[in-house]
């Protein structure tokens, strides 16, 4: 496993790859290939032009699927405070060429939610572009490719948006968000 950590606005993004072997990697993207996909996921609330994605049954997901066992294991062993945080959701959003991404945050500038990203993908050459962008006082700071099996985890609170592929990419680009949000605890009056 290799992890890098770069910094914005004095947040951690972590960059995280070599978590999943290939056939791993290959077995998810089949898996993700054959879902039924709905053009309904909007970046903003005035976004016009929305892409294909389609959820999954968070808990569901976390504690069944090998890919939400190692993102909650790795979400814990980066930050101390994870085990406080419960997945909210989890969905798979699909792009292609010709569609339309904004920057966005995931939650609320006075929210501590985390997001868990990972590259579906089998393959991805770095001319297809569909960096993620992560944004500082609204100018880019960071690009990270859709690297097969990456895992990128960071602030909700970061402004970011995953940019569409280029022409010359005929494939389309998914990636899995996975969205952490502090536990509620109901024993507080």
């Amino acid at each position: 496993m290799q992890k890098k950590i770069e910094i914005i606005d004095g947040k951690e993004i972590h960059i995280i790859d070599d978590i999943f072997s290939v056939a791993e990697i290959e077995a998810f993207y089949e898996y993700v290939n054959s879902l039924s996909f709905r053009k309904r996921e909007k970046s903003l609330s005035y976004d016009e032009f929305p892409i294909f994605s389609t959820d999954f049954i968070p808990a569901t997901f976390e504690t069944e699927t090998f890919i939400g066992k190692k993102s909650r294991e790795i979400l814990n062993q980066i930050n101390s405070a994870g085990k406080d945080y419960e997945m909210c959701r989890s969905y798979i959003n699909l792009c292609a060429y010709g569609d339309v991404e904004y920057p966005h945050f995931d939650c609320d500038p006075d929210q501590s939610d985390i997001t868990v990203l990972y590259y579906v993908n089998k393959f991805w050459d770095y001319k297809y572009g569909g960096e993620t962008i992560f944004y500082e006082n609204k100018q880019s700071r960071l690009a990270i490719l859709p690297t097969p099996g990456r895992i990128v985890i960071f602030p909700g609170n970061i402004e970011h948006m995953g940019t569409i592929p280029t022409r010359i990419c005929k494939l389309s680009r998914y990636s899995l968000a996975m969205k952490f949000r502090k536990k509620k605890n109901h024993d507080k009056n």
